[in-house]
């Protein structure tokens, strides 16, 4: 009897350890696929976005109880070496869509950024890139950037946030970036090369009006109240710069009616001084 209850309470603990373990804490930000073995052809590899919370499993405490998550936009970054050559990039279906967007291959370095218009809360591509080998040997693309939240803060685990069920501060999931390996054993000499290696916002077809997509403003919270005082917008590829100033600005409505009530009295004395 005892052996069974040690056997099952030890199953439990492993349980309890591998939910932990495997817990949904992390972003992964993958070139698929991770090895790409080439004997002259494009290589191609898809950029993905893997593991978004959902909007709502970060529950912020302010005023409102805001509800964070999802992918609200990303920045990568993906450097390659002189064994390969830009060929191009492609973005995904879910992406094309999307007006804030840019791309640019140059010094050995690919560019992108993306905004969405409605967050994104599920496994998805960004899109393909493309590069012609040059070159026989290996290269290995590094890749880096940002992911940020439907609120935009940055998927990094350094940014924190107050849990109103806890009450406690809790850190935003970190980001995981994995790149890729190429095995170049030929080499061929391609000469269809049409492909654009630079897409900008002012190349997207939009009307000449300003577009706003969403703009937040959320309070540290560990600041009592943040004053909006300015907002300075400059659309390029595109960058919101927000100027804040913070106030400590305590208000007590009691406090001015007990203070209007003891001022009352204390004139009342004084009026029945004079009286005598």
């Amino acid at each position: 009897m005892i052996k069974n209850f040690l056997f099952i309470y030890i199953m439990f603990l492993i349980l309890v350890f591998f939910n932990y373990s495997f817990a949904k804490e992390e972003i992964y930000v993958k070139l698929v696929p991770k090895e790409v073995i080439s004997n002259g052809e494009i290589v191609k590899l898809n950029i993905t976005i893997e593991n978004i919370p959902k909007i709502g499993e970060i529950k912020y405490d302010n005023y409102e109880k805001t509800e964070d998550g999802g992918c609200g936009g990303v920045e990568i970054y993906i450097n390659y070496s002189n064994h390969l050559k830009p060929y191009g990039f492609n973005w995904s279906n879910i992406c094309k869509k999307e007006k804030l967007k840019f791309y640019e291959f140059k010094n050995n370095t690919f560019r992108l950024e993306i905004s969405f218009s409605k967050p994104i809360e599920e496994d998805f591509c960004i899109g393909e890139i493309m590069f012609i080998p040059v070159k026989e040997g290996e290269a290995q693309l590094n890749i880096s950037g940002v992911v940020s939240s439907a609120l935009g803060y940055k998927y990094d685990g350094i940014n924190e946030y107050l849990d109103y069920y806890t009450k406690t501060f809790k850190k935003y999931p970190d980001t995981k970036f994995f790149g890729a390996r190429i095995i170049i054993k030929k080499t061929k000499n391609i000469t269809n090369t049409t492909m654009k290696l630079k897409e900008d916002i002012e190349e997207t077809k939009i009307s000449s009006s300003t577009i706003v997509n969403r703009i937040y403003i959320a309070p540290n919270a560990k600041e009592p109240k943040v004053i909006v005082k300015e907002i300075n917008i400059t659309e390029y590829q595109p960058i919101v710069k927000i100027i804040l100033e913070k106030k400590n600005n305590f208000k007590f409505p009691w406090f001015n009616l007990l203070f209007g009530m003891l001022f009352g009295i204390f004139f009342g004395l004084i009026i029945s001084k004079f009286k005598r």
